[in-house]
């Protein structure tokens, strides 16, 4: 009897401050679906305090089904971002979710407690499907957190819809405190950006920058916990591949803290595998996304060579060039695009390089460019857009 009063008295006591949690808790963002395949697919959600959650899918708005996300035997916890696997998925077959997230008053190992549900919106998305006929996606770069651009973008893409979004690095600024990373990745524009369209995360030298840039990896990545990635969509074969820096790794700046030569020479053996897959050397066409250009052939802008410092050519990635360009090659891809410049360029196939190289704009409105592409079996459309939807330039690719 004593026992039951004591545990009463604390059920007592403990109730205003599960009361007062709930009453203060809140969703920070919308869902974000990532690195979504035939078979599955990752969702993650912001909240403002420890929290514990689920997601419920289904392939109609009745759902039906549950992913609870737990790991080893434990379900979720985490004061900024919870993420859910969804398994067991259909290729190419469309699905309805919802996540309900619970904060947890934790005040020691025997004296846990739950608030009370909070359940976001009802979204939808389709997973991936190899044997698809078409293949669509959207290609955002150098956003730098500016949050006007980024909403025009996400209006855009809610316009006009793909099949998966790439975001091809320099997300950020830098990443200096873990705390900017909701706000950087999660909820960039303040409107659902990725609950329905299916992100693909790339690096770029801004996203690698910063005290608590390494924290990102604990909270994104590109499937199998890397940036480098390939991944198949109908008549599409998507490499996803990561540059790093923008200058040497053994400059006084970096402080011995990066190897990325190396990280670049790990890149180059996998992607000898990869264009070896049946996969991918029998996709109608190929594309890699990575943030630093491979090259740069036209008149360099005058201000270039004072930004990078004498002897650096930080606008390309000679050493991901290097490494990598004799691979494209063989593997019959038929663009590059990439991000970096703040400038959008072509440089079209020719002798000795078969795959175009196209870069996309920079984060100032009048500057930012939407890229989307359109794959069927028999051609490749990549148009570039401003944020009116306008486009700007088109190129066409066939069949080779």
């Amino acid at each position: 009897m004593a026992t039951k009063l004591a545990s009463d008295a604390v059920a007592a006591t403990e109730e205003p401050k599960r009361k007062a949690v709930s009453d203060a808790f809140r969703l920070l963002s919308a869902p974000v679906l990532l690195n979504v395949a035939p078979d599955r697919v990752s969702v993650l959600i912001a909240v403002s305090a420890h929290a514990t959650g689920w997601v419920e899918f289904g392939e109609t708005e009745a759902l039906g089904k549950r992913s609870d996300g737990e790991v080893g035997g434990m379900r979720p916890l985490h004061n900024r971002i919870l993420r859910f696997d969804i398994t067991g998925l259909k290729p190419g077959k469309g699905y309805f979710y919802r996540i309900r997230v619970c904060p947890v008053i934790f005040s020691n190992a025997y004296r846990i407690s739950r608030g009370t549900p909070v359940a976001s919106e009802l979204f939808s998305f389709r997973t991936l499907n190899p044997s698809a006929a078409t293949a669509s996606f959207t290609c955002w770069n150098d956003t730098h957190e500016n949050r006007p651009t980024l909403s025009a973008l996400t209006d855009l893409l809610q316009r006009n819809p793909t099949d998966f979004l790439v975001w091809n690095g320099d997300i950020t600024n830098d990443i200096h405190r873990e705390e900017q990373l909701v706000g950087q990745f999660i909820d960039p524009a303040g409107k659902p950006f990725a609950a329905s369209t299916p992100l693909f995360l790339g690096r770029g030298n801004h996203d690698v920058r910063g005290r608590d840039a390494r924290h990102l990896a604990e909270m994104m990545t590109g499937p199998d916990g890397r940036y480098y990635y390939a991944f198949r969509q109908g008549p599409l074969a998507c490499l996803v591949m990561d540059t790093g820096e923008d200058k040497p790794d053994e400059l006084p700046v970096y402080a011995g803290l990066n190897n990325y030569a190396a990280y670049r020479t790990e890149q180059a053996r996998w992607l000898a595998d990869v264009i070896k897959q049946p996969w991918f050397r029998k996709a109608a066409f190929r594309v890699a996304f990575l943030h630093i250009p491979l090259l740069w052939e036209a008149e360099l802008p005058a201000n270039w060579a004072t930004v990078w410092g004498a002897g650096i050519k930080g606008w390309i990635c000679e050493d991901g060039h290097q490494k990598w360009h004799d691979l494209l090659c063989k593997g019959n891809v038929d663009a590059v695009i990439s991000g970096h410049t703040h400038r959008h360029a072509w440089f079209a196939p020719r002798r000795g390089r078969p795959y175009a190289q196209l870069i996309g704009g920079g984060p100032a409105a009048d500057n930012a460019i939407a890229i989307t592409g359109h794959a069927t079996s028999k051609q490749l459309q990549i148009d570039l857009q401003n944020l009116e939807g306008k486009v700007v330039e088109s190129h066409l690719f066939r069949r080779k």
